[in-house]
């Protein structure tokens, strides 16, 4: 180890700020990557490697995967998959393209499940989670949601006297009620 306490401008204050600066610019950098953007809301996967079932983003939605072909292109070309799925929240159907050795985002996809307590007139859910936290944010599914009966068959299992359970599922921004569960 090199000794530098007799080097002209050395101190031990300046050793102690200097370490203290670094230290708050890497405190700087984990603040910016807990940034709400896209990348921590989703992870790399291969092109090649999705498979029927999965939950990949597709032209930006978070689409479930319904059909995946891969296609072998010209002399020097990279072989393409064809991928093919139905948007998670709103069931539209989305098509992309990309090379099978290419990287595309697959977002983290979290279910949770609340007890319902009732339904506004204006379609917003009254949720309660297992701590006993309560949400009023999420509407019930209506005509234009992936399963058009969903809504109908909450609201009479609700309107029936039964314990109603949501199934919220959420990606990237979204949260919206994909299924449910009645106990008597």
């Amino acid at each position: 180890a090199l000794d530098t306490t007799d080097q002209p401008g050395y101190s031990r204050e300046t050793a102690q700020h200097t370490h203290v600066d670094k230290h708050q610019g890497i405190m700087a950098d984990e603040d910016f990557a807990a940034g709400g953007d896209v990348a921590q809301k989703t992870y790399p996967i291969r092109a090649g490697e999705v498979k029927k079932g999965m939950v990949v983003l597709l032209k930006g939605f978070p689409c479930k995967v319904i059909e995946v072909t891969t296609s072998k292109t010209g002399k020097h070309g990279h072989a393409k998959a064809n991928i093919t799925g139905l948007d998670i929240f709103t069931g539209a159907k989305k098509v992309d393209i990309s090379p099978t050795s290419h990287n595309m985002s697959a977002p983290f996809v979290n279910v949770a499940q609340f007890t319902l307590l009732d339904i506004a007139d204006d379609g917003f859910t009254s949720l309660m989670d297992e701590n006993g936290e309560t949400r009023e944010d999420l509407k019930i599914p209506d005509e234009n949601s992936p399963d058009k009966e969903l809504g109908p068959k909450i609201r009479k299992a609700l309107a029936d006297g039964k314990e109603v359970t949501c199934i919220v599922t959420k990606a990237m921004d979204s949260e919206v009620i994909t299924d449910f569960r009645e106990s008597e």
